[in-house]
């Protein structure tokens, strides 16, 4: 196991290819994601087979809430580099012997999350139509809106 390095994504810095990006503020703190956000670090990795294994292990630590006990600020939750590393790293060395397991687990959790996705497109949509539907009702008889 490699380790990786995080540090503050500046966005006029150069981008290693071998890295994601992991939110330093707000509700979501510490959520992995490979685009950038602006208030976030940026971890590289050596090769893809550890950004891999590092990405996936800091969804499955957002998705325990592993780093919210560390959320501090009372108005905008924020982490630091360091508490990202004092996550991770110890996670990482336990996991890592067991990572083919744990990929069974993340394929069932990105099925899980895809099915989220499709339930939140159908409501969204479902709300659209009833919206229409008042409304053409609505236009039909004539009342304005």
């Amino acid at each position: 196991m490699l380790p990786i390095t995080i540090r503050c994504y500046r966005s006029s810095a150069v981008q290693p290819p071998i890295a994601f990006y992991i939110l330093a503020k707000g509700g979501n703190a510490g959520k992995p994601a490979l685009q950038p956000w602006p208030n976030s670090f940026i971890a590289i990795a050596p090769n893809q087979e550890m950004r891999d294994f590092y990405y996936w292990l800091t969804f499955g630590l957002h998705k325990a809430n592993a780093f919210k006990t560390f959320h501090r600020g009372s108005v905008i939750p924020f982490i630091n580099i360091g508490e990202v590393m004092n996550v991770i790293m110890p996670a990482a060395r336990n996991i890592y012997p067991h990572w083919q397991e744990y990929k069974t687990i993340l394929q069932h959790l990105e099925l899980l999350e895809n099915r989220k996705n499709n339930l939140v497109q159908i409501l969204k949509s479902t709300a659209t139509l009833q919206d229409m539907l008042i409304k053409s009702w609505l236009l039909e008889k004539d009342i304005k809106i």
